[in-house]
């Protein structure tokens, strides 16, 4: 029987430190790692949709050139220090202020538009390509009026009777709708905020995107997820207010895929005892008609997640002189090389068996 390798690869939401990511797909990329499923949340979803739906059909050249949109130039003269704060009120492929805030600043709920990256979007990503579903895509986003996330997606979805949603630019905008900097997205007639407020790491749309693909009686799949994990787990002890608000952010947005992992290892382990069961049974046992039992044998085996952890292990002082509003064109740089050099170690530390 042939084996096939099927891989997903999910992104964070962190803002400039999605240049990490970028960084990080591209040492995938050279490794020969073709994913058939990204999945993303705020600008994750950005990285993960211009993968998804790249007009030169060449993934890391168009990361090549987001990053160059969003990339800030530096101010001859002002410190390394401060040239983030240059890009922090606008950014040409990305946001600018409010004007509405002059005029009524009590009656807004956001202090930057998005149209820039709405226009950056529909410029570099062929939407009808996108949807046909060549690589299969999904983000999040949390429903404002119900507190849930939900989840867009180029392949159909429990609950929606079998169609993918088509997908474009308001979609990838309402994943990464991040309040108060950016606008909540209308979308048929519900608001949206930036997933990543709710779960950070869209590990399970990519489970079940995986799992879409069924094995055939000629062919085997192996299902590996690869997950890009912006913020560590640990950290200093604040000594500050800027220090709290910087580790409290950490915390709030890390990779929580502990349980996950339990959780899927547990899945394999049940689906092949559900395996052996249907061996064992009669052909006409009431069992073979069980709802739950067949859900089980209809699951896929995969390989436990393989966690790259892309940032740096900064001090939380060097944290703030460098954080994630800062889209300066020598940052950026700097976390791609960093994050093409993480994902390849990560590669070669793991065992034939990870």
């Amino acid at each position: 029987m042939e084996s096939t390798n099927l891989s997903a690869v999910v992104f964070q939401g962190g803002g400039a430190f999605g240049s990490y990511e970028y960084g990080a797909f591209k040492a995938l990329w050279d490794r020969g790692i073709r994913p058939k499923v990204v999945t993303g949340v705020s600008i994750g979803a950005v990285n993960a949709a211009v993968i998804a739906g790249c007009k030169n059909d060449d993934p890391p050249a168009a990361l090549d050139e987001l990053w160059d949109r969003l990339s800030a130039l530096p101010m001859p003269g002002l410190p390394d220090g401060l040239h983030h704060l240059l890009s922090m009120p606008f950014n040409p492929g990305m946001y600018s202020p409010n004007p509405w805030l002059l005029i009524s600043p009590f009656t807004q709920t956001y202090f930057s538009d998005t149209y820039l990256l709405e226009k950056t979007l529909n410029e570099m990503i062929d939407w009808e390509k996108l949807n046909r579903g060549t690589t299969r895509l999904a983000v999040t986003s949390l429903n404002i009026e119900t507190g849930k996330l939900e989840v867009f997606a180029n392949f159909p979805q429990e609950g929606d009777q079998g169609s993918p949603t088509v997908l474009n630019a308001s979609h990838i905008l309402a994943s990464g709708a991040l309040p108060p900097g950016f606008p909540m997205v209308q979308i048929n007639g519900s608001h949206y905020w930036d997933g990543g407020l709710f779960d950070n790491t869209p590990l399970k749309p990519a489970f079940k995107a995986l799992n879409g693909f069924k094995d055939s009686s000629e062919q085997n799949y192996t299902r590996s997820v690869y997950v890009f994990s912006l913020f560590p787990q640990r950290g200093m002890v604040p000594k500050n207010l800027l220090e709290v608000d910087d580790r409290k952010m950490s915390i709030s947005f890390e990779c929580k895929i502990d349980y996950d992992k339990k959780l899927y290892q547990k899945m394999n382990s049940l689906r092949e005892f559900a395996h052996k069961v249907d061996a064992w049974l009669p052909s006409d046992s009431p069992l073979r008609h069980d709802e739950g039992f067949q859900d089980l044998l209809s699951y896929q085996p995969f390989l436990p997640p393989i966690i790259i952890e892309l940032t740096e292990n900064y001090s939380l002082q060097e944290q703030l002189l460098s954080p994630g509003t800062d889209f300066t064109h020598k940052t950026i740089q700097h976390r791609c090389d960093v994050g093409y050099q993480i994902a390849m170690a990560t590669l070669d530390g793991m065992s034939p068996s990870d």
